[in-house]
């Protein structure tokens, strides 16, 4: 892989492990925590329809009122509860991000994908980096892989479905690109864990 998209590529896994390891707000027992309300769009690719879905908290779906945080994702695709840590703090921290509106990377990858792959790379990179920056107001790209939504039960279906990809359920990016991500997200949730003294 070339050196500048290793470089990208690297980066754009550890601002997910960094993402990933944010310490959760405090939820008093049975209280209500945190939401983020879920708007699906119909996959352009796979032709998933934006079909609500049940959804288990910090999610919410389209029966959620007040105001919440947004994230955007395809049908066909599902994220981790873990990875909406960032919008959730984010909305704690700063007001004016409580009724933000947020999108997964798949759904940037749309946007960009008819340039070369280093630029549709450095342009998702861009879009997340609020994460660390929340004045950023270039793009609100959630920094987390993603695994298609089936309601597959056929197990080699469902163990396909289990790999994530680091951008898209359909992604088209070299299986290099796919493993090297892989590798840099272990190295830095390792590198970066709180330890347990």
């Amino acid at each position: 892989m070339r050196p500048d998209l290793t470089t990208v590529v690297g980066g754009m896994a550890q601002r997910e492990a960094l993402a990933a390891l944010l310490t959760p707000p405090l939820v008093e027992t049975g209280a209500a925590g945190p939401r983020v309300r879920v708007d699906l769009v119909a996959c352009p690719t796979c032709g998933a329809p934006a079909d609500d879905r049940p959804w288990t908290p910090p999610f919410g779906g389209t029966f959620e009122h007040g105001p919440l945080p947004v994230l955007s994702m395809l049908a066909c695709e599902t994220v981790t509860a873990r990875s909406v840590l960032p919008i959730v703090v984010a909305a704690e921290r700063f007001p004016e991000l409580r009724t933000a509106r947020f999108q997964t990377r798949a759904l940037t990858w749309l946007e960009v994908a008819h340039l070369h792959l280093d630029k549709a790379l450095e342009a998702i990179d861009a879009a997340e980096r609020w994460v660390t920056d929340p004045a950023e107001t270039d793009g609100r790209t959630l920094p987390a892989s993603t695994r298609r939504h089936t309601a597959a039960v056929a197990w080699p279906s469902y163990r396909r479905d289990l790999v994530p990809s680091f951008l898209s359920p359909h992604a088209s990016v070299p299986d290099e690109a796919e493993g090297h991500y892989a590798a840099e997200l272990r190295a830095a949730i390792l590198t970066n864990r709180p330890r347990q003294d």
